[in-house]
């Protein structure tokens, strides 16, 4: 999903709620297990994935110079290296945070998770590694950036997929994890709860049938 609308999901939510505090306060208290959250490591000098989230238009698109469309980056190994820069409508000063959920690839290089990422302009954006102990799996991310000039805030939830990915058993998981999310945040709306039920209840067979 892309854009600058409204959370989708409860996960979403909270990340804007917490995305909100990082622009009002330059402060990140992240969840379970982050206890370098607060102090990220310092960009890496040469990254290998230099990803440009251009928020420009109304669809939030990344890139990186091998690939145009990064927003799903694919076979990211252990011990790379990412950066997070940002491209705005006047090229001028912005906040970005990076936010992992629920779980996180990156490390400080010392066994302790990083999920979050904060940077802005005059420090190049915001990047960390890859930890050396990441086994294939797909991470879902946030991202929030506060345009210092337009007053705006741009949120978006791209990807990056360790090694070959989840199993055809995880991902399947991922999109039951994702319409919970989108079930809890339409309350006010059954006749659609009641088709998500339907999809939970066919995905949920799947996830047998793989299992066997």
């Amino acid at each position: 999903m892309s854009g600058k609308s409204e959370s989708s999901n409860v996960n979403r939510r909270h990340f804007l709620l917490a995305a909100g505090s990082v622009v009002a306060t330059r402060s990140f208290a992240a969840g379970k297990d982050v206890s370098s959250a607060l102090a990220p490591p310092p960009l890496p000098m040469a990254a290998d994935y230099l990803v440009t989230i251009d928020i420009t238009h109304p669809k939030v698109t990344y890139s990186t110079p091998a690939q145009n469309d990064a927003s799903v980056l694919k076979k990211v190994k252990p011990n790379e290296t990412f950066t997070w820069a940002v491209k705005t409508p006047s090229n001028g000063q912005y906040r970005v945070t990076i936010l992992f959920l629920k779980t996180t690839p990156f490390d400080d290089g010392h066994g302790h998770k990083i999920f979050a990422f904060q940077g802005d302009a005059a420090h190049g954006g915001a990047g960390g590694t890859i930890a050396a102990s990441v086994t294939n799996a797909t991470y879902k991310y946030y991202v929030a950036v506060f345009d210092d000039d337009t007053g705006l805030t741009t949120t978006d939830d791209p990807k990056i997929i360790v090694g070959d990915g989840d199993s055809a058993e995880a991902e399947v998981a991922l999109a039951l994890d994702d319409l919970k999310d989108a079930y809890a945040s339409l309350s006010s709306k059954p006749k659609v709860q009641r088709q998500i039920e339907s999809v939970e209840h066919k995905l949920e067979h799947v996830i047998d049938e793989v299992k066997k």
